[in-house]
């Protein structure tokens, strides 16, 4: 049964070879939609226009933040607790990354691009009627944007915890400093390779 818990927590719930399935599958679904998008993930949470990029350089981007992310929370997970499994980490960075690939689709809808010209218009030139439609889309997508990149911090935030069993504020503190830092890393290799 479905219930709340299992929402913000599904490491708890199901079996981790369906995690991963559906894991794998959403690393191919990323490479997809950044080749269709012209968008790739540079690190986790961060997904970057590439202008013209070629399958493989979107392939290698996106394996390569996700990878990077698995070994350095797999190496932090080992200090914290030793008994933490590659694949419950694995399992945590992909997973917390399933629904951002939604955001990857955005860029293809032409009414938010629309919407998107017609508000910056309107703040460049404040004459006529304000594009109140506009402003509610694209108000619309940022409250969808900000919620989709919440729960993708809470699953993952949820998944290390029950990787690691950690419990004590320093870890969970540590956990946070070094996500953001890799991350930030992570961005820059990517962005100096593309």
């Amino acid at each position: 049964m479905m219930n709340w818990k299992t929402i913000f927590n599904p490491f708890e719930r199901f079996d981790e070879k369906l995690l991963l399935l559906a894991g794998t599958l959403a690393v191919i679904l990323s490479i997809i939609a950044g080749y269709w998008t012209d968008t790739a993930f540079t690190s986790i949470y961060r997904i970057s226009s590439i202008e013209n990029a070629s399958l493989g350089t979107i392939t290698v981007c996106t394996l390569l933040s996700f990878s990077a992310a698995i070994v350095i929370l797999f190496i932090l997970g080992k200090i914290l607790n030793g008994k933490t499994r590659i694949i419950d980490i694995v399992n945590t960075v992909l997973i917390s990354q399933l629904f951002l690939i939604l955001l990857q689709f955005t860029g293809k809808i032409s009414s938010l691009k629309l919407a998107g010209k017609s508000v910056a218009n309107y703040e460049a030139n404040p004459s006529g009627t304000f594009p109140f439609v506009d402003f509610l889309i694209m108000i619309s997508m940022t409250i969808i944007s900000i919620t989709t990149l919440i729960y993708s911090v809470t699953l993952f935030y949820n998944g290390f915890k029950t990787a690691t069993n950690i419990k004590k504020w320093q870890h969970i503190v540590l956990f946070c400093a070094v996500t953001m830092i890799s991350s930030l890393i992570c961005q820059i290799i990517i962005n100096k390779i593309i």
